[in-house]
């Protein structure tokens, strides 16, 4: 595997991690996603003729963006929803 194809994996996870982070996921899911998407990429690594970067990047459009693979796994979407305040019982005037 080349130094070059390895440099834009290891650009693609740290993005996901990221992301994952300012999305607040917890480090042991961050973690497993990361892990499973380098597993992942490694299999897909293993079945090309060419290990270039252009054959990673290849690999690495199939996966997805890194934001969508985080929201995927359960991170909230960029956009944070302000919850509705939970009723509150006031005592009738």
């Amino acid at each position: 595997m080349g130094i070059e194809s390895d440099q834009v994996v290891f650009e693609y996870l740290s993005r996901v991690g990221d992301v994952a982070q300012q999305r607040q996921l917890p480090s042991a899911t961050r973690m497993r996603l990361v892990s499973e998407l380098r597993n992942e990429i490694d299999r897909h690594r293993a079945k090309t003729t060419v290990d270039s970067p252009a054959a990673v990047r290849r690999i690495l459009d199939r996966l997805g963006d890194p934001a969508d693979i985080v929201t995927a796994a359960g991170g909230a979407s960029g956009v944070r929803q302000q919850a509705a305040p939970s009723p509150t019982a006031v005592p009738e005037q």
